[in-house]
């Protein structure tokens, strides 16, 4: 059974830019395989989750050629699809244990903006400049935002255990 590449491998993306048919499945597949998590928190799991997801690999697969460096596909890929947060509903990882539940009963009452920040920074790991970026926001509104969401997490959770 063949493994799909790693996202760093230049070679897969080389291939892909010189016409590999096979090189461009395998990656359009990892990379498939990477973004179906994100946006399916984005869109709430729903139908939506899989349009998003075929909106972007179909513009990897258009515009593979225009990857300037094979090394930064992942950073390169992310930036192209805009999300806008006022269409989507961003759902809160799934879980089992009561403070999984306290924090997803927490998480879904902020409001639709912060929860995608927390989901793009936190679980993505997308750094702060580029939160800002995706979401067409200052970086000073994203880290401000993000604070504030924290503070309302955590205060949320601190009722919710009669602290």
């Amino acid at each position: 059974m063949a493994t799909a590449p790693q996202l760093d491998d230049r070679s897969i993306v080389l291939a892909a830019q010189d016409g590999d048919a096979d090189a461009l499945a395998a990656l359009l597949r990892s990379l498939g395989e990477r973004l179906l998590p994100l946006a399916s928190a984005l869109c709430g799991g729903s139908g939506e989750a899989d349009a998003l997801l075929g909106d972007t690999l179909s513009r990897v697969y258009e515009r593979i050629g225009d990857l300037r460096e094979p090394d930064a596909v992942t950073s390169w890929f992310q930036r192209r699809p805009k999300v806008s947060i006022n269409t989507v509903e961003v759902a809160t990882p799934l879980g089992t244990s009561a403070e999984q539940l306290d924090l997803r009963n927490a998480v879904a009452k902020l409001n639709r903006r912060d929860r995608a920040l927390l989901v793009l920074h936190y679980w993505q790991r997308v750094p702060i400049a580029e939160c800002a970026l995706e979401l067409d926001i200052p970086e000073g509104t994203a880290k401000s935002r993000l604070n504030a969401a924290l503070r309302r997490l955590r205060r949320e959770l601190e009722d919710s255990h009669g602290n």
